[in-house]
């Protein structure tokens, strides 16, 4: 957990901490000027724990904390929605691919599905009477071996699966978890009114293509807006035949696409072009030309507007992404924590590849949403073109920066343009700015510095809950 209780209270009796200790508390968080040097992957955790035991130590002085807790709660916001019902994702013959189920946090999952990342001999493990490997195969970007293990008989709960494990095995299994996209319906006000190529959008400082990272859903390539982009896609949908048209081979390898994908077969599900057809013209408008953005597609379509993510897709996209050694990885999706993801997203870290999250679309009394959440992802809100935070956007110490994401003119697959808004808007513009400084200072501390002198203060002075350490351009 990235917070602590105290911590979580901050945001909620500030006012009655004096603007002159807080001021002068936070202010100190975030020096104006950081030498230079390379980052290493504990170095964004570190600026966020220097963070919050600056902010704790501000607090120290209020008496009767709990008494002021309680008094404040009553006014917290409550969340913009529930955890969506289960349902079953059906094939085009009626058959059922993905039964998604309720599991705990009110989170959803493939029912008695888990994952594992270990070695090739560890298969054994996964063999009992009550438990059966229904796929197993080598990552090798993330030099792991991927098991997908499905529980034969009733017991389906962590504890039954981790203690029919060795004692070092019992923290690296997780449920198939599903991750959600990360916004709201658009408003479907379709426009066919933009440039091909806005040089106004374009950041200043990059003078070279990037090679840029996106996990969504398929992105329709022959958008206008993504013209002088060079655009690769490789699709991981649950149950969807991986040999069609732009899909990753078992090197990590994938086609240029120039169309979209063969209809759905028998074995395939029902899949939307819309959330991953935006996202990646968000990030086109702030690329140069030729630069790359490589295309993990993953979600299927849970209903007319809402996309779904199994963890075993994501896994498998993100190694498909490391393998193209992208700069940084957009994912604009959120779910439950998993120690299997935590596990990728570390090892992605620890590789030199920044993943950039959207911090969710809950609620500010949200707990918080994964991979955002993680100490080594940069987690990303949305504000409006008044700076003004996005109601439903979650809050929380690992918000980390905010971006323009209300009512955002992003791309729509039928080649207009439409307005969407939520923090998967709001994500694209800081992957894109993080690795135009990345190439730019060639080094990820710096360019994590570059982004932190960059942003705009907002908020409680200092780095703060609702826009971390500002809002950026």
């Amino acid at each position: 957990m990235k917070y602590t209780i105290i911590m979580g209270f901050v945001g909620l009796f500030a006012a009655s901490i004096s603007q002159a200790q807080l001021a002068g508390t936070l202010n100190q968080v975030v020096p104006p000027v950081r030498p230079v040097i390379d980052r290493t992957p504990s170095d964004l955790k570190a600026i966020r724990e220097e963070a919050r035991r600056k902010v704790q130590s501000s607090v120290e002085g209020v008496s009767n904390v709990s008494t002021l807790a309680s008094d404040v709660i009553s006014g917290i916001p409550t969340p913009q929605f529930t955890p969506p019902a289960a349902t079953n994702i059906l094939s085009a013959s009626g058959q059922v691919v993905v039964k998604e189920v309720t599991v705990e946090g009110g989170f959803l999952a493939v029912e008695k599905e888990w994952l594992f990342l270990g070695e090739e001999t560890d298969r054994v493990h996964f063999q009992g009477a009550n438990i059966a490997i229904q796929k197993a195969q080598y990552l090798p970007a993330l030099s792991q071996w991927l098991y997908q293990v499905k529980v034969t008989g009733n017991e389906d709960e962590v504890s039954y699966i981790r203690n029919s494990l060795p004692h070092n095995l019992r923290s690296q299994i997780g449920r198939n978890h599903i991750y959600l996209s990360q916004s709201r319906s658009p408003t479907n006000e379709l426009t066919q009114e933009f440039e091909t190529k806005n040089e106004a959008n374009e950041l200043e400082t990059c003078s070279i293509p990037l090679r840029i990272g996106m996990v969504d859903t398929h992105v329709a390539p022959t958008h206008p807006l993504l013209s002088h982009i060079d655009l690769t896609q490789a699709s991981f949908i649950a149950g969807q035949n991986q040999d069609q048209d732009s899909n990753a081979d078992d090197e990590g390898t994938a086609e240029k696409t120039g169309k979209k994908p063969a209809d759905p077969q028998e074995n395939t599900v029902a899949f939307s072009f819309d959330h991953g057809t935006a996202v990646a013209s968000l990030l086109a408008a702030s690329l140069p030309d030729s630069s790359q953005v490589f295309n993990a597609s993953v979600f299927y379509s849970r209903n007319s507007v809402s996309q779904g993510a199994t963890l075993m897709s994501l896994i498998e996209g993100l190694n498909f992404l490391a393998s193209q050694h992208v700069d940084a990885i957009n994912m604009s999706l959120a779910g439950p924590d998993n120690p299997v993801l935590a596990r990728v997203i570390k090892q992605l870290d620890e590789s030199g590849i920044q993943v950039i999250a959207a911090v969710g679309n809950e609620g500010p009394a949200s707990l918080p949403l994964y991979p955002a959440a993680y100490s080594e992802t940069l987690g990303i809100t949305a504000v409006d073109k008044s700076n003004v935070i996005y109601r439903w956007a979650n809050q929380g110490d690992y918000v980390d920066f905010a971006a323009f994401g209300v009512s955002v003119d992003a791309a729509h697959p039928n080649g207009k343009t439409v307005r969407q808004t939520g923090t998967s808007m709001a994500s694209p513009r800081v992957t894109a700015l993080y690795a135009c400084y990345l190439r730019k200072e060639k080094a990820r501390n710096a360019a994590l510095i570059k982004l932190q002198q960059l942003a705009i203060d907002a908020g409680t002075p200092g780095r703060d809950s609702v826009f971390g350490f500002g809002i950026l351009p």
